[in-house]
């Protein structure tokens, strides 16, 4: 509604200028007070014309297109973590920091509206995330694991939320570090083990095939092999100092530039996978999990409900009492169902009969 009304401000000024009449657009007229004199008990009537609120000023535009510009980034950020067909993980906490700064510029308004309206947010804000420590650590995983952002984008941010606390800043990174070398330690226990077993059968194989060594060849040996078992404990000791997981090599690694909006991530992590093969298991479960499980269109909607391929904003007994109709009714036209060109089955006409029935109001 401001997006349209803002629109419309140089028609307004135009009708200032031109139209005589314009003031008047905005009085309430032809309304009749009717007054009873007490002692001659008669009835006079009188019609009253007052202003309501007046025409819009320019002060009343420049305020709704500040508003806009607030609440077009929830919008956008609910638009964008409620996506069904890409990889949300990693996008929520850029959305989250971006909400987090703009509240707290807010705060700082000079304007008792902005004032006004920043602060309320913020106490729903607060409210809802509680505390931005406490969010599920795998949120700052999932941009670890995005290759064109990694720990410098997460201490970039960290710079924006905790500006004054340096020491916060680098606990946080501490912490986000430690979580995902847990990750790791545990999918890398997890491969040794499915591993281990198909390794002691190859090397069981390799030396049965190999011929017993004679005294002889031993002794004249004897010298090459000390020299060789001295060499292998020297880069041993070398490996135990260089050694690398592969989350060192992939943070060690440099970001990854210019890749386009059309960026598949999960397409990415494939291709690493020879370079990567735990660390790419972790990804491929962290990048998978979908943030909200609430269509874009039920976030902004107090009325209609949502049922998509994807999600559903019903309860789970009235989802699948329309999942199965819809079947039953579109199996008479076809066999075969396709989702995405389908059009959506009408809900409103049934809601309320589907809310009592579950209720146990109505009995078959």
């Amino acid at each position: 509604m401001l997006e349209a009304a803002v629109k419309y401000e140089k028609a307004f000024k135009r009708l200032e200028e031109d139209d005589l009449s314009y003031f008047n657009y905005f009085l309430i007229g032809d309304e009749e007070d009717v007054t009873t004199n007490t002692r001659t008990k008669a009835k006079k009537k009188k019609k009253r014309k007052e202003v309501v609120g007046g025409p819009p000023s320019e002060n009343d535009f420049e305020i709704a297109r500040n508003f806009l510009k607030f609440l077009k980034l929830f919008y956008r950020v609910t638009e964008k973590i409620s996506g069904s067909k890409y990889v949300t993980s990693n996008l929520f906490f850029d959305e989250l920091v971006k909400m987090h700064v703009k509240i707290g510029n807010m705060c700082f308004s000079e304007h008792a509206r902005y004032l006004e309206m920043a602060k309320r947010m913020k106490a729903k804000y607060d409210k809802y995330w509680d505390n931005i420590d406490n969010i599920n650590f795998l949120f700052y995983v999932a941009v670890l694991l995005d290759p064109r952002r990694k720990m410098q984008y997460i201490d970039y941010c960290f710079s924006q939320i905790y500006p004054d606390e340096k020491e916060k800043q680098i606990l946080m990174k501490e912490k986000v570090k430690s979580t995902l070398d847990a990750f790791y330690k545990d999918y890398a226990r997890l491969q040794e083990g499915q591993t281990s077993g198909n390794t002691s059968k190859k090397y069981s194989v390799i030396n049965s095939n190999i011929a017993p060594m004679s005294i002889d060849d031993e002794e004249d040996e004897e010298d090459d092999v000390d020299l060789i078992a001295n060499f292998q404990k020297h880069l041993e000791s070398e490996d135990s100092m260089t050694n690398k997981s592969e989350v060192d090599i992939y943070m060690s690694d440099a970001i990854e530039r210019n890749l386009g909006d059309d960026f598949n991530i999960l397409q990415w992590w494939k291709m690493s996978s020879v370079k990567f093969p735990i660390l790419s298991q972790v990804a491929k479960n962290v990048l998978g999990m979908p943030i909200s499980t609430v269509a874009s269109e039920s976030a902004f909607s107090t009325g209609g409900r949502v049922i998509d391929p994807f999600r559903s904003s019903l309860t789970p007994k009235t989802a699948e009492a329309l999942i199965c109709t819809q079947d039953w009714i579109r199996s008479k036209n076809s066999k075969q169902i396709d989702l995405e060109t389908s059009q959506p089955f009408a809900l409103d006409g049934i809601r309320k009969q589907l809310e009592e029935i579950e209720k146990g109001i109505l009995n078959f």
